[in-house]
């Protein structure tokens, strides 16, 4: 396993990152939780149980952690949650359309278990609705929802400091997407209405940083306008050519393949590896299917 360990905002913020090196992948897939003023923003995945011991046991009197918010309840992110809670007392929060997916756990997919381990383990998390504020009460977390990755996605927002802890909400590039049969049904129409209201709501903020899922710190403002602006540029594509092969008489099926060629040329090894569980295709039809008046 691979761990890495980041300092932020003056050492205000810890960012412990986690991966795993299974020898079957390619690159490593990391994720990544936050520890600011004893919150910890989600919990890794459950292979990275034995490091995560290690890296609260770690901690100095001063950093340990007082509570640990989950994002959202992807293995990725809700991983280490029973272990916090059962071996540390750490109590666990959520949003509301979390708690009970929490609670019952789950199993996922092979290629899903080579990068983040084998189950998640349930956990009984609490419901939290109103602001976070941290122990010493020195930042203040307002909790806002950014569906499209996952119904229950909620990023953790201190105004003050200009911070957005937006899990996997935000992404550096658009270029394929969860869907098909998969339990991960993501729509790329609600992670552009989410990504418009977080622009909106972090008008002002003209130093805002960005803490993202294994990917590090994206910053400004301007950045999300980059991203709404791909993804604009995306649908156009994508509908030009869907109307034009549409007017030709192919089918459906068809249409997909051939966009599919004309945009990205073929389909990515992930698409493949994951049997089409995450790929450029499920991009495509959630585009198609994204109609705008």
């Amino acid at each position: 396993m691979v761990v890495k360990i980041d300092y932020h905002s003056n050492s205000e913020i810890i960012e412990w990152q986690w991966a795993s090196d299974n020898k079957l992948m390619l690159y490593p897939y990391w994720t990544s939780c936050y520890l600011v003023d004893g919150l910890l923003i989600d919990s890794g995945a459950p292979g990275g149980e034995k490091d995560l011991r290690e890296f609260v046991r770690s901690l100095p009197p001063n950093k340990m952690i007082d509570t640990c918010f989950i994002t959202h309840t992807h293995e990725d992110h809700a991983g280490g949650a029973h272990l916090l809670n059962t071996e540390f007392g750490i109590p666990i929060y959520a949003g509301e359309k979390a708690i009970e997916i929490l609670k019952r756990g789950r199993t996922y997919p092979d290629y899903r278990q080579m990068a983040w381990g084998t189950k998640l383990l349930p956990v009984n998390a609490k419901i939290t609705k109103g602001p976070l504020i941290t122990k010493s009460k020195k930042y203040t977390f307002d909790l806002f929802p950014m569906a499209g990755h996952a119904p229950e996605l909620i990023t953790l927002i201190e105004k003050q400091q200009q911070w957005a802890f937006v899990a996997d909400a935000v992404q550096p590039k658009y270029k394929m997407i969860f869907g098909g049969k998969s339990d991960i049904p993501e729509d790329i129409s609600l992670i552009y209405q989410s990504l418009q209201s977080l622009y909106n709501f972090t008008e002002g903020m003209d130093q805002l940083l960005i803490f993202s899922a294994g990917n590090g710190v994206l910053h400004g403002r301007d950045f999300l306008i980059k991203k709404m602006n791909e993804i604009q540029e995306l649908h156009s594509k994508v509908h030009e050519k869907y109307k034009e092969l549409r007017r030709s008489g192919y089918s459906e099926k068809q249409i997909v393949r051939k966009i599919l060629k004309r945009v990205f040329r073929k389909e990515s090894f992930i698409g493949q590896m994951t049997r089409g569980a995450l790929s450029k295709t499920n991009l495509i039809i959630s585009l198609i299917n994204w109609q705008i008046d």
